[in-house]
């Protein structure tokens, strides 16, 4: 059985290698999962993986670059992050693209898997791209590494462009990229119109979190006056309002309180993304 299974593997394996670059793709795409190189709890390329590393042998780089313009995120994912890998100078030419189109892909990595937005993985292969470059393997205390990653990061010119784009999109956008510029509250002075637009424009809570503290009326009028207009109805924002209601709650005023119960009410659209709301009110002991 041991030496059939080997076979099946060998067999396996030979055939992807074999394929044209129009068969692997079409392969990929009906697969359509972003696979790492280490899948499962073996740690093993799959073949999904294989057929990109024969893929990647077969075309040229331009050719390569035309692919990170598929419409078929799957595709474009894997080509997008080879072409980062290879050379830093491409995500200006794939970043704004995958902002415009703003789509997921079913993802893969040991025995994680789950859908990610492809504009926040091409973003994190920059971002990590950068950062690695920044440090080496003597640097295994971590205050000395994680400053000379932030530091990297900041003196990037590129990397900041990617954070204006991001900010100014006006899409609804991962949470996690909001998270990622915001959650550290280190910003450009200049940004602060913008982060004001975004926290009280459109509900982000990140933005919020970064200036509450500044504009205390402005605070109060958000949530007397727009708060229960607001719209949370997608993934995304319902991250948001899982942050809100954290901050109305911890606030152990009464109003506030009534505040989350009534939007809550209100529209129950938020019980589809999250459970951690109800988390929240039961902390507090609130029943809807």
């Amino acid at each position: 059985m041991k030496n059939l299974f080997c076979l099946f593997i060998i067999l396996s394996s030979s055939f992807v290698f074999g394929q044209t670059k129009d068969e692997l793709i079409k392969q990929m795409i009906d697969y359509n999962v972003l696979d790492s190189d280490c899948v499962g709890i073996a740690c093993m390329p799959s073949e999904q993986f294989k057929r990109f590393e024969k893929l990647k042998t077969l075309i040229s780089e331009e050719e390569l670059l035309e692919l990170s313009k598929h419409k078929k995120p799957i595709i474009r994912a894997y080509a997008s992050q080879e072409l980062i890998n290879r050379d830093a100078k491409y995500i200006l030419q794939i970043f704004p693209f995958e902002i415009d189109k703003n789509e997921m892909v079913e993802t893969q990595d040991g025995c994680l898997g789950g859908f990610d937005d492809l504009s926040w993985l091409v973003y994190n292969s920059y971002r990590w791209k950068i950062a690695s470059a920044a440090i080496t393997k003597s640097d295994t205390v971590d205050n000395i590494r994680n400053a000379k990653i932030e530091k990297a990061l900041a003196d990037d010119k590129t990397f900041q462009s990617l954070n204006y784009i991001i900010l100014y999109s006006g899409k609804d956008l991962s949470y996690l990229l909001y998270r990622s510029i915001l959650e550290d509250n280190k910003l450009d002075s200049n940004l602060l119109p913008r982060i004001k637009d975004l926290a009280f424009k459109y509900n982000n809570s990140y933005a919020f979190d970064c200036i509450s503290d500044k504009y205390p009326e402005e605070v109060e009028k958000y949530f007397e006056k727009y708060f229960l207009k607001a719209n949370f109805n997608s993934r995304n924002k319902v991250m948001y309002l899982d942050r809100f209601v954290e901050y109305l709650l911890d606030s152990k005023n009464e109003k506030y309180k009534n505040l989350v119960i009534r939007k809550l009410k209100k529209d129950n659209s938020w019980k589809k993304h999250v459970s951690w709301i109800e988390q929240k009110l039961e902390k507090h002991k609130i029943v809807l």
